[in-house]
């Protein structure tokens, strides 16, 4: 990006720390399988430049963007389509990892670049940044907890005309995560049963990140974007039986507290 296109824009960047070579971390930022055990639904790769990176979170919710740096096992990045500016212009928006082996861990730096500094643009902005906090964070989980191991979701994501408010107030401390009363939890997730949940990060109205030690130590996302909510439990370990369940109680529970249907 030039010195011209970077004004009157500005990036987003978060980053981890990982107990584990650059070359493996290499692997799961970067290959289908890899992916998928913490990012999207279901990715494909083509891994070059010129190549794309495809990434799903399910119907209406996916997209194709081509590669632009390809330097194993270091850096990668892809560039996506946001319309075009009042002149007419295309809007480009870049998504760079940087991997960098640092004193015995390996670091993974994550830049999105190119987004306006208009006050319009604050809100997607923000949005954005939510997922990427819970999405870095769940990358360095899935190497502390789960290394080597597939990634079952649960899931749910559903079109609302509910107030931020009202769906905080009827998902957080409500249907889906009751106020925990002991135990060291914050929350409890209730499914088939309560399970207690360690809040990560937040910020009401917008986003929830919390792990479920008793879960197999899954990891809980609830994301407010615009008209829809979305809820990801991300198991790891837990049976395809168990996770079928785990998807029925999950739509009923957040079906009922928000008045939709699967």
């Amino acid at each position: 990006m030039s010195d011209d296109d970077k004004k009157g824009t500005r990036a987003i960047e978060v980053e981890c720390e990982i107990q584990a070579p650059p070359e493996e971390v290499w692997k799961i930022l970067t290959t289908s399988q890899g992916l998928r055990n913490w990012f999207p639904l279901d990715a494909r790769v083509e891994p070059e430049v010129g190549g794309a990176v495809w990434l799903s979170w399910g119907p209406g919710c996916e997209g194709e963007a081509p590669i632009h740096i390809w330097e194993p096992p270091t850096r990668m990045g892809w560039t996506e389509s946001y319309g075009e500016d009042e002149s007419g212009k295309p809007i480009k928006v870049a998504v760079d990892f940087y991997v960098e082996g640092r004193e015995g861990v390996t670091v993974v730096r994550l830049v999105q670049s190119g987004f306006s500094a208009a006050a319009e643009w604050d809100e997607m902005y923000d949005a954005i940044k939510d997922g990427w906090t819970y999405f870095l964070f769940n990358l360095g989980y899935y190497f502390l907890k789960h290394r080597g191991k597939d990634r079952k979701l649960v899931w749910r994501r559903v079109a609302t005309e509910l107030t931020r408010d009202a769906v905080w107030e009827r998902l957080i401390g409500g249907a889906l995560l009751g106020i925990a009363s002991g135990g060291g939890a914050d929350f409890q997730l209730q499914l088939d049963q309560p399970y207690g949940v360690e809040v990560v990060a937040q910020r009401e109205g917008h986003f929830f990140t919390g792990t479920v030690p008793s879960l197999d130590n899954s990891v809980l996302f609830v994301e407010l974007e615009g008209p829809h909510v979305g809820i990801w439990l991300s198991t790891y370990g837990v049976g395809s039986e168990r996770t079928a369940q785990l998807q029925a109680e999950l739509e009923e529970r957040v079906d009922q507290a928000l008045g939709t249907v699967s």
